[in-house]
């Protein structure tokens, strides 16, 4: 979701020639591995519930469709995969790539003006899914439909791991899905195990208990192990790196996703009383400036204050980077990027040095009138929908690639590819996979399995909204105030009073 391979070769169409196509022309922008320009061509062949699994595939060979996804793992390896698919199907794809914002002003250009310039797209939960819901196809149109190839799995709640469909696909109301789980960003902690050993002895003379970090590692721990790094590095000693650093920068998605893990944490504290599994369209007014988000305001401005010089300038990306570089000793970060941090060319990181565990835990004298104290894990649920502005036959075209693009087989061909995070939990059955989860591995993502798949996306420490049409919106609120806080402009009651007032005002409530 936030990873972008090293050597990945995309195209991207500038916001300016988009806008000057006006949304909706067929010029031609030749890209990816088969060329298409923003046009397709429909041919169908007639098939018959009794026919051929093989002429069930190839019904439309000759057409032309066009994917718009953000540059994620699994669309570049599936693009240098295309020749498969169009060996299967004779159906042509071009897909086209670029930073998540930007696909979200695409996609969003061509859905509200009634066009389908892009076929396919990736409908990452919140940023896409939660404002354009209303726009896609639901595909249950299909699932049941004999006269097109299906999933020999099938695509029920049972298949993808716990709520990823939900996540990505059910938006508002039970029933209706729009997009199928494509990839993930889970959130995990990484830290260098190398030097917690190290190091572990002199913390604990001073804090009274061993540095270590699992599941009850709590965000109080995670700051007294920053401030330790930090005294260490400031009193002289430029060998050992700061403790820790958060997602700043200007991606304010992952900004509010940072100090979420933290809130949910502290007694599963949402920003609206609404169910987070479906969002809500009317979400009510937030409960930002309560006193449970104003002590975890409180307590965020303090770990930035431990934090690494430059945590104001570092979105998710950069901080990674900064982990990579052996600047920071821990990240809570997306477990995509483990295929990074292990790569012993890039990273200072790799070769064993870095563990894996849950998100933080919540400490529980930080919990305001009692709760439950949980790993607060979220995550970005990429899924691929299906335009519904589209014909019927682009449709049921565009049905056939989504379903070989969340296929076992193409999952777990990205796994070991380029660097994947599979949605279907048949892929951590197979067998090469549960070998990879142990060093030495050849799929370095599976490393954090453990923390991800068997704890982080379980009930109870598993938070995935708000899901609100206004939540782009909201995103730039609660980054530009968590940041004025960070920055010393605005105290944490200050701050959570402004996301209040901001928050309400954009979602209708004055």
């Amino acid at each position: 979701m936030f990873y972008v391979p090293k050597d990945a070769i995309y195209k991207k169409v500038s916001r300016r020639d988009f806008l000057k196509m006006g949304g909706g022309a067929a010029t031609a922008l030749g890209a990816g591995s088969i060329a298409l320009g923003l046009s397709s061509v429909i041919n169908r062949r007639p098939v018959y519930a009794q026919s051929s699994d093989a002429a069930k595939w190839k019904q439309y060979e000759g057409s032309k469709l066009v994917f718009m996804s953000e540059n994620t793992p699994p669309s570049f390896a599936i693009r240098d995969n295309l020749k498969t698919f169009y060996d299967l199907t004779g159906i042509e794809v071009e897909i086209l790539t670029d930073d998540l914002p930007v696909v979200q002003q695409k996609v969003g250009i061509d859905l509200r003006g009634g066009n389908s310039d892009f076929h396919l797209n990736y409908i990452q939960d919140k940023p896409i899914g939660s404002p354009f819901a209303d726009y896609y196809e639901d595909l249950n149109k299909y699932t049941g439909d004999n006269t097109l190839p299906q999933d020999p799995e099938g695509y029920g709640e049972d298949v993808w791991f716990e709520n990823f469909q939900k996540a990505c696909g059910v938006f508002y109301e039970a029933g209706r899905i729009v997009a199928f789980p494509y990839d993930c960003a889970v959130a995990c902690s990484f830290y260098r195990q190398d030097l917690f050993e190290k190091l572990s002895k002199d913390f604990e003379s001073e804090y009274g208990y061993r540095m270590e970090f699992n599941a009850d590692t709590t965000w109080k721990h995670v700051y007294e192990y920053a401030a330790f790094f930090k005294k260490v590095r400031e009193g002289g000693n430029s060998d050992i790196p700061y403790g820790y650093a958060q997602h700043q920068g200007s991606f304010a998605w992952t900004t509010q996703l940072d100090i979420q893990r933290m809130l949910f944490s502290h007694g599963r504290w949402t920003e609206f009383d609404v169910d987070d599994t479906l969002g809500s369209k009317d979400p009510g007014k937030t409960k930002w400036g309560d006193a449970q988000s104003v002590a975890v305001m409180t307590k965020f401005k303090e770990q930035a204050d431990v934090s690494h010089p430059d945590n104001l300038a570092n979105g998710t990306l950069e901080l990674n980077t900064v982990y990579q570089a052996g600047q920071i000793a821990m990240q809570v970060q997306y477990h995509e990027f483990a295929a990074s941090c292990e790569d012993e060319k890039t990273s200072r990181a790799a070769g064993g040095k870095t563990g894996y565990a849950p998100c933080p835990k919540g400490e529980a004298s930080w919990i305001v009138g009692g709760g439950q104290a949980v790993n607060g894990t979220n995550c970005g649920i990429g899924g691929i929908g299906i335009n519904g502005n589209a014909t019927e036959d682009q449709k049921r075209a565009a049905y056939i690639f989504a379903i070989w693009a969340t296929s076992k087989n193409i999952q777990y061909d990205v796994l070991r590819g380029l660097g994947g995070t599979p949605t279907r939990k048949s892929v951590l059955e197979i067998p090469e996979v549960k070998t990879a989860r142990n060093r030495p591995t050849n799929m370095p993502n599976a490393l954090t399995f453990d923390a991800v798949y068997d704890h982080g996306i379980r009930d109870p420490h598993f938070v995935l909204g708000p899901k609100i049409p206004e939540v782009n919106e909201y995103h730039k609120i609660l980054a530009t105030e968590v940041q004025r806080c960070v920055a010393g402009e605005l105290s944490p009651e200050e701050a959570c009073e402004a996301i209040r007032e901001q928050t309400d005002e954009a979602n209708g409530y004055f």
